[in-house]
């Protein structure tokens, strides 16, 4: 155990309140706004068997064609400019769908709150309408691992609330971007919560990480593999909160060690395609690292050319989900480029296997959530908190 390193927990400061003491109200009943990714010209949404009937309405909250029924098929109409549902023309650019019973399945997928369909550009743009503590747990559930401590979930669960409530607070005024895919947090609807991830939100519920009293970036990825990164090395972005120091907890394990060895066929198509004519890739070269060995910066020499990338766009060109993270070496051979490295992901913030070790080793969320961010406080939130931070004088 690495006891002396850790730093003390973080107190719960808000009205006197310890992390045992939940309020009734917090902002988790707050509503949300969740972009529902697809790319479908025809949407089909129903109600699970065990559910009423659907309500449809438009903006004016008027009852429209397919109330009442258990399914219906969304499409635009022909101008792109309005919907039809069940192929009657409705002459309005957005509805919502609603159950009763809070449930809805969208393209087979359960998610709770309602759907709102709109006519955007001469697509069709779904959104989830839900409270963010539906939100949460299911984020948990789809960003942690499914056998994780409590306590680690507890972390995630406050993380991830801190983090889309910095996006929502950068956003006050317009409508802030959150969608379901990794842009944002992983969410999945009812399929990825479970008993487990509802209690964590549960239990955590309102608290947030601040840092001169507004929510912080919470960043998190799967693996440091040792250390977790700066985030003025990765992003070029000072951010007090998120250094990088050596990280015990994530040493080992799964993401321990990892190789990926690309041709330079394969590299030049990848350059390519990312509008980068070099030729034959002949040398890739580690031009500047942090004190951890993680790549900052990386140069591309081709025949007919070379190209510089920060260390993070490499990996994006290369598929993030193969090149791990950028704490690697990189040596050409008779096949290749190889790529020898640790962790997994951009290794600012919390790391999620390291999360899941100290709770192992009975750690509190309060004490994992000290350990990776920096100079941090954990505050909870009252329902009314986002109201106040657009109104003139709060």
């Amino acid at each position: 155990m690495f006891l002396g390193i850790l730093p003390c927990s973080i107190a719960v400061i808000a009205a006197g309140q310890s992390s045992q003491n939940v309020p009734c109200t917090t902002i988790d009943d707050t509503l949300i706004s969740v972009r529902l990714t697809t790319s479908e010209k025809k949407l089909r949404v129903a109600v699970p068997a065990e559910a009423r009937a659907l309500s449809i309405s438009d903006t004016s909250g008027g009852k429209l064609a397919g109330n009442g029924l258990r399914m219906i098929t969304v499409s635009l109409e022909a101008s792109g400019s309005s919907l039809v549902i069940n192929n009657t023309a409705v002459h309005s650019e957005r509805i919502t769908i609603a159950s009763p019973d809070g449930l809805i399945l969208f393209n087979g997928r359960r998610y709770r709150g309602r759907i709102e369909v709109k006519a955007m550009g001469g697509a069709l743009q779904i959104a989830n309408i839900l409270p963010l503590r539906s939100y949460l747990a299911s984020v948990v559930g789809a960003e942690m691992p499914s056998d994780a401590p409590f306590e680690a979930l507890k972390a995630q669960s406050v993380i991830s609330r801190s983090y889309i409530l910095h996006r929502m607070v950068g956003a006050v005024g317009s409508d802030p971007f959150i969608c379901d895919s990794v842009l944002s947090q992983v969410y999945g609807g009812v399929s990825t919560e479970c008993a487990m991830t509802i209690k964590a939100v549960r239990e955590t519920a309102g608290l947030v990480l601040t840092f001169n009293d507004e929510p912080i970036d919470a960043c998190f990825s799967a693996s440091s593999g040792g250390w977790t990164a700066s985030a003025k090395d990765v992003w070029d972005n000072f951010v007090p909160y998120l250094v990088g120091k050596r990280d015990p907890f994530s040493e080992s394990g799964k993401y321990g060690d990892w190789q990926l060895r690309i041709t330079p066929a394969e590299c030049e198509k990848l350059l390519l395609e990312a509008g980068y004519d070099i030729g034959s890739p002949e040398q890739v070269v580690v031009i500047r690292q942090d004190r951890a060995g993680r790549a900052s910066r990386i140069a591309i020499l081709g025949t007919k050319g070379d190209a510089l990338f920060r260390a993070t766009d490499f990996r994006l060109l290369i598929g993030a989900s193969r090149l791990r993270s950028t704490m690697f070496d990189v040596e050409r051979g008779p096949g290749g480029f190889t790529f020898r490295g640790k962790g997994f992901g951009h290794g600012v913030g919390l790391s999620q296997q390291g999360a899941c070790n100290m709770a192992k080793q009975n750690y509190s969320f309060e004490q994992i959530l000290a350990f990776y961010y920096t100079g941090v406080k954990l505050e909870r939130f009252p329902p009314d908190w986002l109201n106040r931070q657009s109104t003139p004088g709060e």
